[in-house]
């Protein structure tokens, strides 16, 4: 009996002790609000693990606007309606340029096919980016024939909009594409680092990146997810696991509890060891960053203290319920704004 007593009151004792050093509530949030990634912009909403069909065009839901993925309008109107950052996907041209193109490849989305690659940014800028979009499972294209003309080039967004601040993508992996961004970004006088933005790509993308560009906030999703999962084998005992150092652990909400002392403690740990925490709504495979937010149902899992990254996949219906600061008439000017765009030959 002694012995049992001994052995429940150290148990007992260990807990709280573990509690206690893993309570998020016991480390002050800092000030601040979350930082919205609107994933490509303003987007089509996808049905479910639509972006990671093999043709995700065909894989939306019934549109509630025209606006295309990775194009200036929908850049520019993401950034009216209150993001902090726009995740734009960057594809090498035949004539070495960058195109803002969700894809590596055009037969899903356009009535061309063939790699982005193999096309001068002219031929680009005359597809249309809207041809293959269907919610029917292509018995009907709603978009096609709106988006001709729209793939942009990254010097045109950049000289538009010089201080809107960026998480850049690759398609395709293509590792020559990093030179190529590193040059039009010094081109139009575009400072990354000090802008804070940041650059998503395999171990070899980011390595290119980090040797280009010294010190700027990089994001291996490999290995953002391999922090999270380490960090709840590891985290209670308040040790940071070594593949969070420098690392942007991406945090699914929909498990985010079992993170030891989330959001606070994670946070600061995270943080302490030169690290980013980016929320996504799911985990994603491979490359991907995973499930952004879709639905103001999932802004709860938002918890109010924390203060890193949200990836946001339909910014047009979740950027207002997520961010009080934007009333009613900010998004009212942003989708007039919108509009004009529209009607604007």
């Amino acid at each position: 009996m002694i012995w049992l007593r001994g052995a429940l009151f150290t148990g007992a004792l260990a807990f709280l002790v573990l509690t206690f050093v893993n309570a998020s509530w016991l480390v002050t949030a800092p000030p601040g609000r979350p930082r919205l990634i609107a994933n490509g912009g303003i987007a089509q909403d996808y049905q479910p693990g639509g972006r990671a069909a093999p043709c995700p065009a065909r894989a939306i839901l019934p549109p509630l606007h025209a606006i295309l993925e990775d194009t200036a309008r929908a850049v520019f109107t993401a950034r009216r309606m209150g993001a902090d950052y726009v995740a734009i996907d960057v594809v090498r041209t035949a004539d070495n340029h960058l195109a803002l193109y969700p894809d590596a490849d055009l037969g899903c989305r356009t009535e061309a096919t063939g790699p982005v690659s193999q096309m001068t940014m002219a031929q680009l800028a005359r597809l249309d980016a809207g041809h293959g979009y269907s919610a029917d499972g292509g018995k009907t294209f709603p978009l096609r024939g709106k988006g001709r003309g729209l793939i942009p080039s990254l010097d045109e967004i950049l000289a538009a909009n010089p201080m809107g601040r960026f998480i850049y993508r690759f398609p395709g992996n293509d590792l020559a594409a990093v030179p190529l961004l590193i040059e039009t970004l010094a081109r139009n006088g575009h400072d990354a680092k000090a802008l804070g933005e940041g650059f998503v790509g395999n171990a070899a993308l980011v390595s290119a990146v980090n040797k280009a560009l010294p010190g700027v906030w990089t994001i291996d999703p490999a290995k953002g997810r391999a922090c999270a999962s380490d960090y709840r084998w590891k985290g209670w005992t308040s040790l940071v696991p070594a593949t969070c150092r420098g690392a942007t652990m991406i945090a699914a909400l929909d498990n985010a509890f079992t993170l030891w002392g989330w959001p606070n403690r994670v946070q600061q740990r995270v943080e302490g060891v030169g690290g980013h925490v980016l929320a996504v709504a799911s985990d994603g495979t491979g490359d991907s960053l995973g499930t952004g937010l879709r639905h103001a149902r999932e802004l709860p899992q938002v918890p109010a203290a924390f203060h890193g990254t949200v990836l946001i996949d339909n910014f047009w219906t979740v950027a207002p319920a997520l961010r009080p600061d934007m009333d009613a008439r900010t998004n009212a000017e942003a989708v007039a704004a919108q509009e004009r765009d529209e009607n604007t030959p």
